[in-house]
């Protein structure tokens, strides 16, 4: 299966999801609503057998970016989902229950960007000291769209 077909079947099987980019040669980004995050990481995961790589995040000028990328290893594509969370409401389910590896990863994310994992199993400080204030996230922009 060649990625043209691989993108239509997947569109198929997911009719969520919102587009697809072919990034470059060995590299797909599927943008996605975080409603579908959790069907498509076990599709991924277990059913495709993706290896997990990792979970980037970010404070975009539109909200909260995470990409969680996989990689097929039988093709040699990296396979990213993309997910945006509204800067008013950054949260989202967490992928521990299916990606056991994920797990520090998003307490990670929860401490510098101050995303919320649903479900998560240990909802506990990774990287800030327990001193760290409650609410003063490091990685989150100070100046939105608009301020100025």
């Amino acid at each position: 299966m060649n990625i043209e077909q691989y993108i239509t079947d997947i569109q198929q099987r997911f009719p969520e999801i919102i587009s697809t980019e072919v990034i470059n040669t060995k590299r797909l980004m599927v943008y996605i609503p975080k409603s579908i995050l959790p069907k498509i990481t076990d599709h991924w995961f277990n059913k495709l057998q993706y290896r997990y790589i990792v979970v980037s995040a970010m404070d975009s000028k539109d909200g909260y970016e995470l990409i969680y990328h996989y990689s097929d290893d039988e093709t040699g594509w990296v396979m990213s989902l993309n997910v945006m969370l509204a800067h008013d409401n950054p949260e989202v389910e967490s992928m521990t229950p299916i990606v056991y590896g994920i797990e520090w990863i998003e307490r990670e994310i929860m401490d510098i960007l101050g995303i919320k994992f649903l479900n998560h199993p240990k909802p506990e400080r990774f990287l800030l000291a327990e001193s760290w204030p409650d609410g003063d996230y490091p990685y989150r922009r100070k100046i939105r769209k608009g301020d100025r």
